[in-house]
């Protein structure tokens, strides 16, 4: 190892070593921030696809929901008609035949 003497004005001695290990320490920081640059990348693509999968499930969603509301309207307006229907079957009440029914304006 290698050591090289820097003097100051007080004549007072340090010494620092510049050999191997310097460049292991270099190459050691830099592995380090490309391995951090990969998993970035990584989760950053990852959690761009689990967006994008609750993107569409909430569409989907909201598409159900939409057909649900449509249904209980239609639903609603079938039923109180066969509920009619029903009532009048109940209390034996038929439709009139065309020559009972008097029409006034």
């Amino acid at each position: 190892m290698d050591r090289v003497y820097v003097y100051s004005r007080k004549n007072v001695l340090y010494g620092s070593y510049y050999t191997g290990r310097k460049k292991r320490s270099v190459v050691f920081y830099i592995f380090c921030i490309a391995l951090l640059l990969v998993s970035y990348l990584i989760l950053r693509g990852l959690t761009a696809e689990l967006r994008e999968n609750l993107i569409l499930q909430l569409s989907r969603e909201r598409d159900a929901l939409m057909k649900n509301y449509s249904l209980k309207v239609e639903l609603s307006g079938i039923t109180k008609k066969r509920y009619l229907e029903l009532k009048a079957m109940e209390l034996g009440l038929k439709k009139p035949k065309e020559e009972e029914v008097v029409v006034l304006r």
